[in-house]
């Protein structure tokens, strides 16, 4: 935490270049590594590697190439209208521009364990921030997979990964953070933001659970079925 805080203020995160070099190196780690991700997915959840390069693999690449496309005009100041108060005491113009916060902590999930926990880290990335990443603990193989590609691809001074279980997501939910990411049951989204709202630190919390289905009588059972099947699958 000392050393990313100690990174963030030297402001390099802030660069076009930093956040650029980052995303090339993030997409170029999930293409050379693909296959041990899709392995270690295939080892935490059973699934079939096409499925794995097709849903966590190729979207997070496309991810990368999206925002290395579209970085430049997301950094741009924008500039909006000035209030007539304004300019006639001060002449000048109003400008609004996007800064990052800080340190961002992101808490991946177990089902869909690659992407789920590194699209949050890539925003962040492009969000000019360092990040601590805590991959689920349910998915351990993946887990590690993510720790070695982010230490071996990415800026380690600004980007960390902390394996463990609950007592380490515990523990980190108790620094001075910035912005907290959250995947994962409402159960544990609970936990989180009664812990962050202590440290008036924000959230952003995606949260799942059981989803049941009902089918009523009288409805049509051929196109029930194929859109319960085409959800699920």
């Amino acid at each position: 935490m000392t050393r990313l805080r100690k990174t963030f203020k030297t402001g390099i995160t802030k660069t076009a270049d930093w956040r650029k070099n980052q995303l090339l190196a993030l997409q170029r780690g999930t293409e050379e590594m693909k296959e041990e991700i899709k392995e270690a997915i295939r080892k935490d959840l059973g699934r079939h590697p096409f499925l794995s390069e097709f849903a966590e693999v190729n979207g997070i690449k496309g991810d990368c190439a999206w925002n290395l496309k579209n970085l430049d005009r997301m950094m741009k100041d924008e500039v909006v209208e000035t209030e007539m108060l304004q300019f006639t005491t001060c002449p000048s113009k109003t400008i609004v521009r996007y800064e990052p916060l800080g340190i961002v902590a992101v808490y991946g999930a177990w089902n869909y364990p690659y992407t789920l926990t590194m699209g949050p880290l890539l925003q962040a990335i492009v969000s000019g921030n360092c990040c601590i990443v805590k991959p689920s603990e349910h998915s351990p193989a993946t887990s590690s997979v993510i720790k070695k590609l982010c230490d071996k691809y990415l800026d380690t001074d600004c980007i960390a990964v902390c394996e463990g279980g609950i007592d380490v997501a515990v523990h980190l939910n108790k620094q001075k953070l910035d912005l907290i990411c959250f995947t994962g049951s409402t159960f544990v989204g609970r936990i989180v933001a009664q812990e962050a709202a202590k440290n008036l630190v924000p959230c952003i919390l995606e949260l799942g659970g059981k989803c049941p289905t009902i089918i009523d009588q009288g409805c049509d059972l051929s196109n029930a079925v194929h859109k319960v099947c085409g959800n699920k699958f």
